[in-house]
């Protein structure tokens, strides 16, 4: 990505990448908005906007200032071209083309069977299927190395799942490690019951797969000394796995990779990233250091751990350009085909709540989310459960 050409972007369109959606909702088309841009938007069809984003070729309508941030965007988005087959998957990581030792297709471990299934949805399935198929090829890239992978951690274990799939499937030792202890005995239930019912089975379970050893879990807060720990578990080499880390909680990963000495290989899949918990609060998204200011603080400090490299070394991401990241195009398409009057409750509430606030803080609350039912829920309803954890104290008035 051009560094130069990105700063320039987030400079001319600062009064568009500041703003929430939920504001053009609420409020109406900013006013700080191009005259073009809001002529077009207040005059177009959802399905044109919509086209405007998915589609390559831009209507006659589109303003062409429009048209050139969007083809200066293109030039810079990452490819999220959905990978098919191992082949694809090796090439696209090594960056190697390879044709020999790889399945044309990816094999599906979880649905083997019922009990390797076991509370596992559908999405969780694919993601653990290609996951397991990475750490495979990883293997296999060292091996030919003469430097084999012999341990893998799970960061963010969860109830295990994935974990449980790479220790049945890729002969390493695997250590599991959860900041929740319920999450960390629901896991170990699970290994128990699978070693326990595929005893008396095994000639119905596929001869690739090992039952014979779990995980090793522990619940832990993570921190960058788990390096010692990952150093101590690992023979030699080690496979580090985080799999939806939230937030920070990516940073402190890397983190640990980096200072760990026999991590060899690190599989990062991050989520939300607007989310900090080293120094987060709600109502200053922006930063805010508990132990340094207040709550009557107007300028929160600032306080970001994105990005990390040193290309983007003094560049500081915001909360809101962070949660942008978090989104895409595919699924906002997707969204807005379908009728939700979710959606539509949200919008009058957020109006609502700025009609009767003229504080900041009562606006952009976090509300609950609150899946409608057709003529069962009531907008008050709506509005009770969506306020149930911030913003109880506007109930009423918002009821007014």
């Amino acid at each position: 990505m051009n560094r130069g050409e990105f700063l320039t972007i987030l400079e001319e369109y600062g009064n568009v990448t500041s703003t929430r959606s939920i504001e053009h909702f609420a409020l109406g088309t900013p006013k700080s908005l191009d005259g073009s841009w809001k002529d077009y938007l207040e005059n177009s069809s959802l399905e044109e906007v919509i086209a405007l984003i998915t589609d390559d070729k831009i209507g006659a309508s589109v303003p062409d200032s429009l048209k050139s941030l969007k083809f200066r965007l293109k030039a810079l988005e990452y490819s999220r071209k959905c990978v098919r087959t191992p082949v694809e998957l090796w090439n696209g990581w090594t960056g190697e083309n390879r044709e020999y030792g790889l399945d044309s297709k990816f094999k599906l471990i979880t649905s083997t069977n019922g009990l390797i299934r076991k509370r596992i949805k559908a999405k969780k399935q694919h993601e653990i299927d290609r996951i397991v198929e990475l750490i495979s090829q990883i293997q296999m890239f060292f091996r030919e190395k003469s430097e084999p992978i012999d341990s893998l951690v799970d960061i963010g274990a969860g109830v295990g799942h994935l974990s449980r799939m790479i220790s049945l499937k890729n002969g390493l030792n695997v250590m599991a490690v959860e900041g929740n202890q319920q999450f960390t005995l629901a896991a170990n239930s699970l290994d128990e019951q699978l070693v326990q019912k595929t005893a008396a089975k095994m000639r119905h379970f596929s001869s690739d797969l090992n039952f014979e050893k779990s995980p090793l879990r522990s619940t832990n807060f993570v921190t960058e000394e788990l390096a010692s720990k990952i150093d101590d578990f690992a023979e030699n080499r080690a496979i580090l796995v985080g799999l939806h880390c939230c937030g920070d909680f990516s940073s402190t990963i890397l983190k640990v990779f980096q200072k760990s000495e026999k991590a060899k290989a690190l599989v990062l899949l991050g989520c939300c990233y607007h989310k900090q918990f080293q120094c987060f609060h709600f109502l200053h998204p922006d930063g805010f250091n508990l132990e340094t200011a207040s709550l009557d603080s107007t300028s929160p400090p600032s306080c970001s751990v994105f990005p990390l490299s040193q290309k983007w070394m003094g560049f500081e991401l915001s909360y809101i350009l962070r949660e942008i990241a978090c989104h895409n195009n595919e699924n906002l398409e997707s969204r807005f085909q379908k009728t939700d009057i979710s959606r539509f409750a949200r919008a009058h509430l957020e109006k609502w709540i700025r009609e009767i606030s003229d504080n900041p803080e009562d606006w952009n609350l976090g509300l609950c989310s609150v899946k409608c039912e057709d003529e069962k829920t009531t907008f008050e309803d709506y509005i009770r459960r969506a306020m149930a954890k911030r913003g109880r104290y506007l109930i009423e008035r918002v009821l007014e």
